[in-house]
């Protein structure tokens, strides 16, 4: 019980530290210019992957939306596309386009399919001078005619994270978790977790979090309404997790505390954990895209980030907490050594984030982000699992959505007594 309540308490240790959570798919290829979606009919053709996975769209609709005048010449099997002082030409079925006059190589070529002109839109448009990206959750080619600095506007964004003392989120995380049930048939939990959290920076972090989760696995469905609490201070932190009795609607309180001074002071929001948290997010975030503009339902104007962070921060992080913990021998501190070892062996890889930042006050709105990678690798080196089931456990699917409010406005809040009160979980209990 304790390494399950430890599990979790760090996973979001982690997401609140590192703060940059998931987004549906769709098989549809959209295309959209300055955040508009250009709309596509059986006349004008709909987009495509060819057979070198690279995107091919409409000729005609899509560069007379740029504003290009364009031309069709039957006779070379040529498109030309004109803008300004750029003429843009797009031989059929060459891996290369001409710019005025000049010819660039090209990752695939142009095509006929049914009378129409389709072609490998990347090139052509920044031939022209606009920025391209492609967002692979929602299937959407992104073409915006004025260059943005994604990067600039995740570094500012950032910046000004670091001024929040507080703020509430509302999350939404969906877990699949595979297993093998006493037949060695395949199966599945999945679990929905809805949560209200206000979290407190300083001087230590503390965190309240109202959940209700839905779990289903082999076809039964359980509901457990559950509250938790985080809290630190200059030698410890503690979990607090209170599981509601359905019949009585009492709560049942469990507590976990981590003796540990420099465990602790990693969690400390002070100058100098501001300062070193910057320089790690500089130094580890990669490819920072722009996604375009997006209406909330609050009608917030909201500028889409897509970026890469690599899982070698959380082993520059921890690395300090690993040398200490290198002459532990206990075996509940044991546990727990290992989990952080997994963390900063760097073995959780890149981890994707999608990042909204509100128009108006340059302030980050909603993360999207997939967590699995970062639990797998908390929950095998926390635990001792055969081969065959952490194989099995790297299927493992969290995703995760927060939605950012309140900032430096939140209400701030007690542990309850009862909660305070609860007996320390023992590692004897399973």
């Amino acid at each position: 019980m304790k390494k399950t309540i430890f599990t979790l308490s760090l996973a979001l240790i982690l997401i609140f530290t590192s703060v940059p959570a998931f987004a549906q798919g769709t098989d549809e290829i959209t295309v959209s210019m300055d955040s508009v979606k250009i709309e596509f009919t059986d006349d004008s053709g709909f987009p495509f992957v060819d057979e070198n996975s690279k995107t091919l769209v409409p000729f005609k609709k899509v560069l007379e939306n740029y504003g290009a005048t364009v031309e069709w010449n039957n006779d070379s099997r040529i498109a030309t596309a004109v803008k300004g002082d750029i003429k843009v030409e797009v031989p059929i079925d060459q891996n290369y386009i001409i710019v005025n006059g000049q010819q660039k190589a090209n990752d695939t070529a142009a095509k006929i399919v049914n009378g129409r002109t389709f072609l490998p839109i990347r090139s052509v448009i920044e031939a022209f001078g606009a920025d391209i990206e492609w967002d692979q959750n929602t299937k959407n080619v992104v073409i915006t005619t004025t260059p943005v600095d994604a990067k600039k506007l995740f570094a500012e964004a950032n910046d000004k994270s670091y001024e929040w003392k507080n703020y509430d989120t509302n999350v939404l995380m969906k877990m699949s978790i595979p297993f093998k049930d006493d037949s060695g048939t395949a199966q599945t939990i999945n679990m929905d977790m809805k949560m209200m959290m206000t979290i407190f920076m300083e001087p230590y972090m503390k965190a309240k979090i109202n959940s209700s989760i839905v779990m289903e696995s082999m076809g039964e469905e359980l509901t457990q309404p559950m509250d938790m609490y985080l809290s630190t201070n200059d030698k410890s932190y503690t979990t607090y997790i209170g599981t509601k009795d359905n019949k009585t609607g009492l709560y049942n309180w469990a507590k976990s505390t981590i003796e540990d001074e420099t465990f602790a002071n990693l969690l400390k929001y002070n100058d100098a954990y501001i300062k070193e948290n910057k320089e790690l997010t500089e130094k580890y975030t990669k490819d920072v895209k722009y996604l375009g503009k997006y209406n909330d339902p609050s009608g917030r104007t909201l500028l889409k980030l897509e970026y890469t962070l690599s899982g070698d921060i959380y082993k520059d992080m921890l690395s300090k907490y690993s040398e200490e913990m290198a002459e532990i021998s206990g075996e509940e501190d044991a546990e727990m050594k290992e989990a952080f070892e997994a963390l900063a062996s760097g073995n959780i890889g890149d981890i994707t984030y999608i990042a909204y930042i509100d128009e108006a006050t340059g302030e980050f709105a909603k993360y999207e982000m997939n967590l699995g990678s970062m639990m797998t690798s908390i929950m095998s080196g926390m635990t001792e699992i055969p081969a065959e089931q952490l194989e099995t456990l790297k299927q493992m699917k969290v995703e995760m959505i927060m939605d950012i409010s309140n900032i430096n406005q939140a209400k701030d809040f007690e542990i309850p007594k009862e909660a305070l009160d609860a007996p320390e979980v023992s590692e004897t209990v399973q």
